[in-house]
């Protein structure tokens, strides 16, 4: 049995997410139609993480393992018959230990945000456009309260088995790019369900006025996701690299 290393990219625009589900399209489930075809035995192929329907990925990574021994031309067989918002970037041997899960130790997703006037059509479904008034100064104030080590319980959505809350954000940043927009940049050891994007909500709060700081912190103290912000929409929101040992 040989295991490989997939990185891909993605428009997850078209797709109900990363995880397949019944009669709806997701990139899991055209990765292992497309990867049946081609080596001709059942494949499960695991990502690193599932993300949401509309959310794209710069470099997702994925494993899968079969008993034949792939062709060069793997890649670009794959390629000529995956979707056009699906490409693979590279493929590789690993070992047999290699997980794209359980191996990774870090992570980086950004959220792209216009305040602009007006959004191009050709940009809406990768930048969530916010037609409010914004305090981006006190925005970046908190940013600070998010990094570190805490329990993120207030801003993750209940899934599957419960996983731990506690995580840490190692960066999380503000970069201007012009023309009324911006992304945030979260770079952490894991994340829960949808807690960047409850993130990017609560930080939305605060540069519109309609959450104190103080209230922010008591908010990450009450570990209580009812009692904060709703989640920022999923088109903002690229999953940019996953790093491992």
């Amino acid at each position: 049995m040989s295991k490989y290393k997939i990185t891909l990219s993605y428009d997850g625009y078209p797709f109900g997410g990363w995880q397949i589900q019944p009669n709806t399209s997701s990139i899991q489930g055209h990765l292992q139609q497309v990867f049946e075809l081609l080596i001709g035995e059942p494949i499960t192929v695991i990502g690193s993480g599932r993300t949401d329907a509309g959310v794209h990925a710069k470099k997702q990574v994925a494993h899968f393992e079969t008993e034949k021994e792939l062709p060069s031309t793997f890649l670009d067989d794959a390629n000529s018959k995956l979707p056009s918002e699906i490409r693979l970037l590279s493929i590789e041997k690993v070992e047999a230990n290699f997980h794209a899960r359980f191996s990774a130790v870090q992570k980086t997703y950004h959220y792209h945000i216009s305040t602009a006037p007006v959004l191009s059509p050709f940009e809406c479904r990768y930048r969530t456009h916010l037609y409010y008034e914004m305090d981006l100064e006190n925005l970046q104030q908190a940013l600070k309260y998010f990094i570190g080590t805490h329990d993120f319980s207030s801003f993750a959505n209940e899934r599957g088995t419960p996983c731990s809350p506690i995580k840490t954000l190692h960066a999380l940043n503000y970069v201007p790019e012009g023309d009324g927009k911006f992304r945030l940049e979260f770079t952490g050891n894991g994340f829960l369900y949808k807690m960047v994007r409850n993130l990017v909500g609560t930080l939305v709060y605060v540069a519109r006025g309609k959450l104190s700081l103080k209230e922010l912190s008591d908010l990450i103290e009450a570990k209580n996701r009812r009692l904060a912000p709703p989640p920022a929409p999923p088109q903002g929101l690229f999953l940019t690299s996953v790093e491992y040992k």
